[in-house]
């Protein structure tokens, strides 16, 4: 079972009673055994007076009985009695009370109070003898006295029976003596074990209540330098720091609080806050919230203020406030607390204002260098355009010219010819490429989702027609779907699978492997590699620019316009594109776009879109 955790005013209040309780202790215990000791010890001393009490009655009454017969003879014997012996009435007299004594004396002993009872019937009949004689030898009959005095005490003679009174009230007294002495021994050892106990619980208690104090004087100083290094922290915190109370009167402030809004250096003023730094408080709104955080418990967020410090210097200040409770119980006086604490955010404010005159001035030049490039594109458009008609001539009336004089004509000048016609027809499809390469900046894009797999069968299909006397091995991984434009994506996967195709019609067997790297949430990552002639990283960069080759035309065909292609389309979708290769090892293609569940496209596509 797990205790609940005391409060340290209850944890207080417990170790109170438990003191207390353990001073009671140590001294009720004690006296309870001295009186417990005490008690037995009169008890037995009780016992012990009244088996002598027995004793000495029995013997009273025996020498009464005895001076009674005395008397009696002393009368028959006609002897004077003496001047100061009692009468026989008076003697007499004194047997009945002896008698109630014993009897009350015995009371609590069974067998006593029958014997005495015995002895009370003999003595009554003896009393009754003696009467009768004492009557007979007053009227001078000696004889028949002394025979009654003598028959008497034949008939009602007591000795045996006193005998075994007295005998056993002397085993009584005997067995009470011996618990009187055991009684006491033990009452001596209780009474030390007593004074022991005492002693160690008075002990227990000195210990107790050193040991607490220690603690106690542990926790002060503990609290005191946590107070004082608390105080230190406060005070070299290069954040102003000032302590209020409800009525915002300065209780504290650290030191970079006074080096700006200046205050009392003691830490102690009747100064309100209002009246610090020159004003620089004199905010009703805020006064009026903190205000608030005192008698409310409210707290203040990033309150924004604009004020001139002490050292007249205009600062931008974000103000923080909270209440504090000093006590633990506030039913008993808690002492409410305000904790204000100040951020300069000048630097911050300029830098933000500077940030934001900068970024306009950059979207301004953005919009400026985004009209540029779409009059560029469309001067290049209607270039490449207005150059078709001019081109179309030319290698249309080269031809004619080469009918014309086919027969007349000399070798060199139907080389000549040749040239020109190949030079204009090569112009013509420079210009068909980058009358196609402005328009995949021009065109909307028609988002959609779009399965990679299907995309890259139908585009192996076309290209492996023109490929049929060709040793190929092909090797294509699950590839993710994708968000973006079919007919553009098609463009990028036909770019790419057949450069692959085009650099490796060298090798007695074509090796092209097509993945997808979906490991990362934002984006896939399709691949394209090929065991073909690849290239010197040194030129990579060179790559995706406008009519860049790295490779000579007699070689591998092409005007060096598909991977510009590839990289505009990548880029409007949100992608990137980057290649590895080395010289005659191949090359791998890489381009990257959005994951579909999370692609966005961006904001210039969606625009054109």
């Amino acid at each position: 079972m797990r205790w609940p955790k005391l409060t340290p005013g209850l944890e207080t209040r417990l170790r109170i009673v438990l003191l207390v309780v353990a001073v009671l202790a140590s001294v009720a215990l004690p006296y309870g055994i001295i009186r417990s000791s005490a008690d037995r010890m009169l008890l037995a001393s009780e016992w012990v007076v009244h088996s002598a009490n027995v004793r000495e009655t029995l013997f009273e009454l025996g020498f009464q009985m005895s001076e009674l017969e005395s008397l009696v003879l002393g009368e028959i014997m006609d002897i004077y009695p003496g001047k100061n012996r009692p009468s026989y009435e008076k003697v007499r007299a004194r047997i009945k009370p002896l008698f109630d004594r014993l009897d009350a004396l015995t009371r609590d002993n069974i067998e006593q109070h029958g014997r005495i009872g015995s002895l009370r019937v003999l003595l009554d009949g003896r009393l009754d003898m003696l009467d009768i004689a004492l009557q007979e030898a007053r009227n001078k009959n000696y004889d028949a006295a002394m025979s009654t005095l003598n028959e008497g005490a034949k008939v009602f003679g007591s000795r045996e029976i006193s005998w075994q009174i007295v005998s056993a009230e002397e085993a009584l007294f005997k067995e009470r003596n011996e618990k009187m002495a055991e009684t006491k021994s033990a009452s001596r050892w209780a009474i030390a074990g007593a004074l022991i106990a005492q002693l160690l619980l008075l002990g227990s208690v000195v210990f107790v209540s050193e040991r607490q104090a220690y603690h106690r004087r542990s926790a002060e100083a503990a609290v005191l330098k946590a107070i004082e290094r608390s105080r230190l922290i406060v005070q070299t915190m290069r954040e102003p720091i000032v302590v209020l109370d409800p009525a915002l009167r300065v209780l504290m402030t650290n030191e970079a609080f006074r080096e700006i809004y200046g205050g009392p250096a003691d830490d102690i003023g009747d100064i309100s806050l209002a009246e610090v730094g020159k004003g620089s408080w004199d905010d009703p709104d805020l006064l009026q919230r903190l205000t608030e955080v005192g008698a409310r418990g409210r707290e203040i967020w990033d309150y924004e203020l604009e004020q001139c410090s002490a050292d007249n210097v205009e600062r931008t200040v974000l103000v923080n406030a909270r209440r504090m409770d000093l006590s633990d119980d506030s039913a008993h006086g808690a002492e409410r607390t305000i904790l204000l604490t100040v951020s300069d955010v000048t630097a911050r404010k300029r830098s933000e204002e500077r940030i934001y005159e900068l970024n306009e001035n950059l979207e301004a030049q953005v919009a400026q260098v985004s009209e540029v490039n779409r009059e560029l594109e469309s001067f290049s458009y209607s270039v490449s355009h207005d150059l078709r008609a001019p081109l179309r001539h030319i290698a249309g009336f080269t031809d004619k010219l080469g009918s014309h004089i086919d027969d007349t004509a000399d070798e060199k000048a139907r080389h000549y010819l040749q040239v020109i016609g190949d030079a204009a027809r090569r112009m013509s499809t420079l210009i068909e490429n980058l009358l196609e390469y402005s328009r995949l900046g021009r065109n909307s894009l028609r988002i959609m989702p779009v399965d990679m797999d299907d995309l890259v069968g139908e585009v192996r299909g076309m290209l492996l027609a023109d490929e049929s006397n060709r040793e190929i091995e092909w090797q294509i991984g699950d590839l993710p779907a994708a968000m973006g434009d079919e007919s553009m994506l098609r463009q990028v996967w036909q770019n790419l699978i057949g450069n692959a195709l085009k650099y490796t019609s060298g090798r007695a067997t074509t090796h092209i492997e097509i993945s997808a790297d979906s490991s990362r949430s934002d984006e896939v990552v399709y691949s394209v590699r090929d065991n073909g002639t690849g290239f010197d990283m040194a030129y990579s960069g060179k790559l995706f620019g406008v009519f860049q080759r790295l490779h000579k035309a007699s070689e591998f065909p092409g005007t060096g316009i598909g991977l510009a292609n590839v990289r505009r389309i990548v880029g409007r979708h949100g992608g990137r594109v980057w290649a590895e290769s080395e010289p005659d090892k191949g090359a791998t293609f890489h381009f990257s776009l959005p994951a579909l569940a999370g692609a966005v496209i961006p904001k210039e596509s969606r625009d054109e879109s």
